[in-house]
């Protein structure tokens, strides 16, 4: 099988070797040198991660357009530090420039170059990525690069699909939120395009196979959403050389979307919003767009809402400012659903942005909206978050009293 040239270019451990002394009075002292050697290197290491996104965001200032820039230049770094580290100073980065709060795209390249280290470790390196950082691209790009071939004969997927079974399920120190866990299943989406070389029908039955779960959950739409979005919104240029010939314009989305059936169709017309991106960037172009005939089930026209809601935030780069004029200029009761969806949206993106979201349902245009947006941080902050983690717990603290009450109860004691 043929691999892509693929273009984008990657854990180093800290290994303290301390002798241990014969004398029982010694062990505090022991504990005592061990705890500062950490404490040394830890600040050496941060010192050195901040050089690092210092001399990237000078590299970058003159660039026009420097978000491509810092997605070019921080992969380069993983030739001398860890993909953990790698994150750390994308972060950093994050901190010192506000046109940078959306990183997918090089999440996706630094998992990638992580995997192509030791492409055997790629389910390792899926548990490896940092959570709350760059919308969980990581975990996308683990897995393309993974599988990242020209084609793949019948008898080639066939051998795959037992990897794929319990990849997006808990296993060894991997313990997924439900955000990595739907990520992943998303994943598997793209993931299967590459595995059919793009038949789209293909596609969606290897996500009927290995997202539906005997235990009774399915993630098969969050499967088909991938397999879809690799169509409507290919990324590099393997991406546009694996839909060649499969493209679809916006006059044809409607009638493409018809050949599919029920959740396909949703996930189809959902994914499909690059097409229309002028339309959905309004607020009433954006309520049309998800009232189409086309979505036969509430349901489904409400999953649009959702799912459009935070394609909005993230193109707005959640400027909180923006959010909120477009929100507040939907009709009742979309205004409150978006809302609730953005401040979801700035969390998922990044755990940093856990204290501004909950600042930005305080400030929604009316009492209603700003309850709506408070109930929803609560209701998804188990789904988003570990309950009882640090960023739970900030979280929760972070909200007014009744909602802080009503999440920290959640915690199982």
């Amino acid at each position: 099988m043929k691999r892509f040239k693929f273009k984008l270019n990657n854990n180093n451990l800290y290994v303290i070797l301390i002798t241990a002394f014969a004398l029982v009075v010694a062990v505090e002292a022991f504990f005592l040198f061990n705890g500062d050697t950490f404490s040394i290197k830890d600040k050496h290491n941060d010192a050195l991660l901040n050089k690092y996104a210092t001399n990237i965001v000078k590299l970058c200032s003159e660039e026009r357009y420097r978000p491509s820039c810092y997605d070019r230049e921080i992969p380069k770094l993983m030739d001398d530090i860890s993909m953990e580290d790698a994150f750390k100073v994308t972060r950093i980065i994050q901190g010192q420039d506000s046109s940078y709060p959306y990183c997918h795209v090089l999440g996706h390249a630094l998992s990638a170059r992580e995997v192509k280290k030791d492409p055997s470790k790629w389910k390792e390196v899926v548990a490896r990525v940092p959570s709350g950082v760059c919308s969980n691209g990581g975990i996308h790009g683990a897995f393309q690069e993974r599988f990242r071939v020209e084609f793949f004969t019948p008898e080639e997927v066939e051998k795959i699909k037992p990897e794929l079974f319990d990849v997006c399920e808990k296993r060894g120190v991997w313990n997924p939120t439900g955000l990595e866990q739907g990520s992943c299943y998303h994943a598997l989406g793209h993931l299967t395009m590459y595995l059919t070389r793009a038949d789209i029908k293909l596609s969606l039955k290897l996500c009927n196979e290995i997202a539906k779960k005997q235990n009774g959950k399915d993630f098969s739409q969050l499967c088909y959403d991938g397999a879809f979005m690799q169509i409507f919104q290919p990324l590099e240029p393997e991406d546009f050389d694996l839909i060649s010939g499969k493209e679809v314009k916006s006059d044809q989305l409607l009638s493409f979307c018809k050949k599919f059936n029920d959740k396909e169709r949703s996930s189809c017309w959902s994914e499909g919003w690059p097409l229309f991106f002028q339309e959905i960037m309004t607020p009433s172009g954006l309520v049309k767009y998800c009232s189409n005939s086309l979505l036969q089930h509430q349901e489904h026209s409400e999953r649009c809402y959702l799912g459009l809601f935070y394609v909005v935030a993230a193109q707005m780069k959640l400027d909180v400012n923006r959010m909120n004029s477009f929100c507040s200029a939907l009709p009742s009761p979309r205004d409150a659903e978006c809302f609730a969806a953005s401040a979801s949206r700035m969390i998922e993106t990044d755990y940093g942005n856990i204290v501004s979201a909950v600042k930005f349902c305080t400030e929604a245009n009316n009492i209603n909206n700003q309850q709506a947006c408070y109930g929803n941080l609560v209701r998804y902050s188990t789904y988003n978050l570990h309950a009882g983690s640090p960023q739970f717990n900030t979280l929760c603290n972070a909200l007014p009293v009744d909602w802080k009450n009503k999440c920290l109860k959640q915690v199982v004691l």
